[in-house]
């Protein structure tokens, strides 16, 4: 390779990176690109041969000198491709560990233009793409002619272009020229998670296969045999025997113009079900192929037809001769769109529309979808729930049908907003490479189509629709970008429409408009003060009531400020949005009463267990909580609490719990403070008070802890949301206050109570400070964190400071948090007396709760010496699965904690645990400075509820526990159950609504 050569390469990988400073408005001209196209199917080997003429021609007002090549098949040859790279971060590790067999690729090409020869080469950081240099150039209004012969291994599906067994998806598997447009060639590598641009033309691909094949695809069939099999089928939906074909081959053909791509899919299981739909007066053919005959049924024949009918209505006309929904195998979300078909990986009412509708966002239109994916999912999910709606407002006649829809319609924006309320959110309008996978969802999907719900109410159903259908007229076949909308719709209703092209797609600031004030006369006349609160110049639709009765809307549509009420009377009050059309993070501060005390609250209520926040009143909700210890036994009370989804900024939950046994009141007082600054280092500020109290026994006496912690967690922003890794600094401080309870003591007298040492009915007092910084990587392959701690406390005049640090790292096998752990854990104590602080020190062998100094575990049986409590144990710094009392380390030392998970989904992992210490260990009369254990771990609720079995020890380790009576083999196993985890707040925050 020469120098220049190599300079060459390096500039046209720089061509892939996506540019920010992009042109908005499209060229008058676009590309055309056609395509012959001769494929053979071998089933044996899973192999397609071909070979491809393609016609390109030069429309654009340039020369062109090279042209760029997609060559996405070659994404599944090696975990170096894009597509690869993008899994992983996503925490996919299918591909990553896939067997070379089940790969894939595309070879044997030979480019030749106008039947010569010509130089190519591979772009230095994309496998999939490369680079034609023309012979000569071309200048504009000329054509040239692109032939090539070519070889694709079909992968196993791992996302779109796969099989399984010997049903076929054959997607992005030819060579296909990037778009050239305004902005200059558009190459891009294939990903999973972001789609495609493609250039306009006609296809025309014969495909050879073995006979008892069914196929379904892209265009015109062209066979008069196979469209009268097609018809019989579709009348007669039986399966066809799977079995190898040893009978003659055919040759199928399909032919279509105005495309911009094609997909086809073969097997020799397909069923199918057939009808039509009459569209502007022309009859579109509908088909469902399934290899399950429960799948070819009426509904989902009524959703092709839904989607055709809503579509052409609300956007324009289809123009091709059939609209195709095939069933296969699919792992690219719930179904994948191509032209005149889409493969669905899942087959409901929802799926089929969107899918069917991307024909028009996504076909037709064609817009910039790995740039600009909201151009193609925000408004086909808009539309697709506008389409859904008839039919749902019928499946709500039953109750629980109602129940479910309405789940499906809040969850997406429940969670959005939950986005929003964490920092975690992104802007609509970002490149599809720049959203985490939550988001892409969440924002693109999910947010994208609630702000045009927004656009809707503010234009109008009637100019809305307009605009709609004019874009669709101006730009069909033409790849609109973002300021060509824009265009077409302010052009149409005649209103500026920047605050939504512009601050709603583009900013990633939370909306929350709240009335400030408002100042009226007897006769309505007044004033309106409206106060954004870090947003946007945005029309808010505000409505004005008499009671119950609208009296009147009007629409704000300044940044904030002050406004003019219309003369309306006497409103008993005003409320932002009623009817909820703009996406408002914090509807709380959206109403104002004209009379009483608390003008901006609603009245508040008390419902049980939770409700999504998304209203306006301040509720405050009931849970029934009973619980139990073995030191005030039974416990039942209420927690009234404001936990809800999505997460609030103040979130509070008081828990008064009786404690039957002990006869006192117990229970937990919570309270958060969530901050989300705008800029800064911080991405999340969490502030908060923890209370605790419960019966324990520190001695042979019962008390009532009575633990405060406060504080604060700095969540530091990451390079991107992409990163996977995070860092955490928290500062805490807790303390700790104990009484004696007399009234369940078995030895209370009327004596002096004296000094703890002498009767261990002493009050007791102390606290500590933490200061903890958290790195944290969790990349799906051999993810790591670092933890340095720093605590300083004591009691009154005894004082002690406990640094420590720990390194976690899994060294993953071949499936996500399936590997080899190894946990790393070094630490000393400093004190003025040690004798006096035993209970902070670092302890040999996990706690059965007498060292959680800091009560921060939940525990049943807290200091437990005997039953089944007994053997729970609380992991300490050392990570050690021993039971027994084994006393502190003095110096400092270093503990390693190994375990392995097993092949498959065996719930057992072989552990070890080696503590490593500084001047020895005293174990009664002799010391050791190298102690070890190991078993075998049972997994029954990862991380959560573990049971360990030891199988070694040392033999110190043994003679100790020999002296407590933990003499055999079934004593010495034990278990931890993270009982914190299952305290309601924590498993609300759990909640995934899909």
């Amino acid at each position: 390779m020469n120098h220049f050569h190599h300079i060459l390469l390096i500039f046209s990988s720089l061509l892939t990176i996506p540019s920010q400073g992009q042109v908005l408005r499209q060229s008058a001209w676009q590309q055309t690109v056609n395509y012959t196209i001769d494929v053979t199917l071998d089933d044996q080997n899973h192999m397609l041969r071909g070979f491809e003429t393609i016609e390109y021609i030069n429309n654009s007002s340039n020369t062109i000198d090279e042209i760029y090549i997609h060559l996405w098949a070659n994404a599944y040859k090696n975990n170096q491709t894009a597509f690869a790279k993008q899994e992983l971060e996503n925490g996919s590790t299918e591909y990553h560990f896939a067997k070379e067999e089940e790969r894939g690729f595309i070879d044997s090409l030979d480019f030749f233009i106008n039947e010569k020869g010509t130089t190519w080469s591979y772009d230095l950081l994309h496998e999939d793409i490369v680079k034609i240099v023309l012979n000569k150039p071309l200048k504009s209004g000329e054509r040239c002619l692109i032939t090539t012969p070519f070889r694709v291994k079909i992968p196993k599906v791992f996302s779109r272009l796969g099989h399984e067994g010997q049903t076929y998806n054959i997607t992005q598997w030819y060579p296909k020229p990037a778009v050239y447009d305004i902005n200059g060639w558009n190459p891009i590598p294939y990903l999973n998670q972001g789609e495609f641009y493609s250039e306009f033309g006609a296809f025309d691909v014969k495909i050879t296969l073995p006979k008892n094949y069914i196929v379904a695809a892209t265009g015109e069939l062209e066979n008069e045999d196979e469209i009268a099999f097609r018809k019989d089928k579709g009348k007669n939906t039986g399966v066809i025997e799977n079995t190898h074909c040893k009978t003659p081959i055919k040759t199928i053909r399909f032919r279509q113009n105005n495309i911009h791509d094609f997909a086809w899919f073969a097997s020799k299981n397909f069923g199918i079900l057939q009808n039509s739909v009459e569209i502007g007066g022309k009859t579109i053919e509908t088909f469902v192929y399934s290899q399950k005959p429960k799948d070819l049924n009426a509904e989902y024949m009524d959703a092709i037809k839904t989607a055709l009918v809503y579509y052409s209505e609300n956007s324009g006309n289809y123009p091709y001769s059939h609209a195709t929904v095939v069933k296969s195998e699919l792992k690219a979300g719930g179904g994948m769109e191509y032209p005149m078909i889409t493969v669905c990986d899942i087959l409901n009412q929802e799926v089929i529309i969107h899918e069917v509708g991307h024909n028009w966002f996504y076909g037709i239109l064609a817009n910039n979808e790995r740039r600009y994916p909201w151009m193609d999912e925000s408004i086909n999910s808009y539309f697709e729930a506008e389409a859904m709606k008839p039919s749902l407002a019928l499946k709500n006649q039953n109750k629980r049908q109602s129940i479910l829809s309405n789940i499906n319609d809040y969850s997406i924006e429940l969670l959005a907003i939950n986005a929003i309320r964490n920092n975690s959110a992104q802007a609509v309008g970002l490149h599809s490479m720049d959203y985490t996978n939550l988001n892409y969802g969440l924002m693109v999907y999910g947010k994208g189509a609630l702000i045009f719900n927004h656009l809707k109410a503010y234009l109008g159903d009637d100019d809305f629709k307009k605009c709609f259908n004019t874009y669709f007229e101006t730009w069909k076949y033409k790849h609109p970008l973002p300021g060509d909308m824009q265009d077409v719709f302010e052009k149409t209703s005649g209103k500026s429409l920047d605050w939504f092209f512009n601050s709603l797609i583009n900013n990633n600031d939370k909306m929350d408009v709240r009335i400030k004030s408002i100042k009226t006369d007897k006769a309505g006349n007044g004033q309106i003060v409206l106060k954004n609160n870090r947003y946007i110049t945005t029309p808010i639709p505000v409505v004005a009531y008499k009671d119950n009765a609208t009296i009147h809307t009007f629409w704000v549509t300044g940044k904030e400020g002050t406004f003019q009420l219309p003369a309306l009377g006497s409103p008993s009050h005003y409320v932002i949005d009623p009817d909820n059309v703009i996406f408002d993070a914090n509807r709380k501060n959206n109403q104002y009463r004209t009379q009483g005390l608390f003008k901006k609250w609603s009245h508040p209520g008390i419902k049980p267990i939770t409700l999504p926040d998304m209203k306006i009143k301040h509720d405050m909700f009931v849970l029934p909580l009973i619980g139990y210890n073995i030191h005030n036994g039974f416990l039942a009370g209420i927690a009234f609490h404001n936990w809800s989804v999505p997460q609030r900024k103040f979130e509070y939950m008081v828990a008064p719990l009786w404690g039957f046994k002990t006869n006192t009141i117990n229970g937990y007082a919570n309270f958060n403070y969530k901050v989300t600054p705008r800029k800064g280092w911080f991405q999340t500020i969490d502030i908060g008070l923890n209370n605790a109290s419960f019966a324990y026994k520190p001695f042979a006496e019962p008390f009532t802890y009575y633990r405060t912690k406060g504080f604060v967690n700095l969540n530091l922003k990451p390079s991107s949301l992409r990163s996977s890794v995070r860092n955490y600094v928290i500062l805490e401080y807790t303390n700790v206050e104990a009484r004696w309870l007399e009234k369940a003591s078995e030895t209370a007298d009327s004596n002096r109570v004296k000094p703890y040492f002498e009767t261990n009915k002493a009050p007791i007092s102390y606290g500590f400070a933490r200061l903890t910084w958290l790195h944290d990587n969790k990349r799906t392959i051999n993810p790591y964190s670092l933890k340095v701690s720093l605590e300083q406390g004591g009691y009154e005049k005894e004082k002690y400071f406990k640094p420590g640090l720990e390194l976690n790292f899994l060294k993953t096998y071949k499936r996500k948090n399936k590997g080899f752990s190894i946990r790393l854990f070094t630490g000393t104590f400093i004190s003025n007396d040690k004798n006096g602080l035993g209970l902070f020190q670092y302890r040999l062998g996990s706690k059965n709760g007498d060292f959680d100094y800091g009560m921060e575990q939940s525990l049943m049986g807290r200091g437990a010496k005997t039953g089944v409590w007994s053997s729970h144990i609380t992991p300490g710094e050392d990570n050690m699965k021993l039971k027994g009392s084994f006393g502190e380390f003095s110096n400092g030392f270093v503990t390693i904690n190994l375990s392995s998970n097993l092949p498959g989904k065996i719930p057992l992992r072989p552990y070890a645990d080696i503590a490593l210490m500084q001047g020895g260990f005293q174990f009664d009369t002799k010391k050791e400075n190298f102690v070890y254990s190991g078993g075998v771990a049972l997994d029954i609720i990862p991380k959560m509820f573990i049971i360990y079995f030891p199988l070694v020890q040392s033999q110190s380790i043994m003679d100790v526990q020999e002296n407590q009576k933990i003499d055999n083999f079934g004593k010495r196993i034990c278990f931890t159950l993270v009982l914190n985890d299952f305290e309601p707040h924590k498993l609300f925050k759990r909640i995934k609504l899909f």
